[in-house]
C-alpha cells in the first residue's frame, strides 16, 4: 500500500532537493503501476507526480499538495479538493514559457501547448 507518509516524505525531499524532479516522477511512475493507495488523495498525488514533467509540476506545486496531506484522513475529499482546485489554475502554456530553458522541464516544452 502507498500511504500519504510515503507521499509526504518523496514531496519533502524534493522541495528540500534530496529528490529532483526526475526521481520525484520515476517515483510517481513506479507508484502508479502499484495502483495500491491508501485514500483518493494519494491515488491523485500519484497520478499528478506520474504525469509531472508533461503538466509542468513543480515543487512549488508540491507545497500545496502537503496542504493536502496536512488534512485528516477523515477530510480526504477537502483534500482532493484543494490539489484539483490548484491545479486547474495552473496555466500550462505560462508554465512551459518560465520552464523552457530549466534542465528537466525545457525538454518537455517543445511541441507542446
Amino acid at each position: 500500500m502507498i500511504a500519504r507518509e510515503q507521499v509526504r516524505k518523496v514531496l519533502e525531499d524534493w522541495i528540500a532537493d534530496e529528490m529532483d524532479a526526475l526521481q520525484v516522477w520515476r517515483w510517481g511512475e513506479q507508484a502508479k503501476e502499484a495502483r495500491a493507495p491508501q485514500d483518493a488523495l494519494v491515488q491523485d498525488l500519484v497520478d499528478t507526480l506520474a504525469v509531472l514533467p508533461f503538466e509542468m509540476i513543480t515543487t512549488g506545486d508540491a507545497r500545496v499538495m502537503l496542504d493536502a496531506l496536512a488534512n485528516p484522513l477523515n477530510e480526504t475529499d477537502l483534500s482532493v479538493n484543494l490539489l484539483w482546485n490548484h491545479l486547474d489554475g495552473i496555466n500550462p502554456d505560462v508554465r512551459r514559457t518560465e520552464l523552457q530553458d530549466h534542465p528537466f522541464y525545457g525538454q518537455f516544452c517543445d511541441g507542446m501547448g
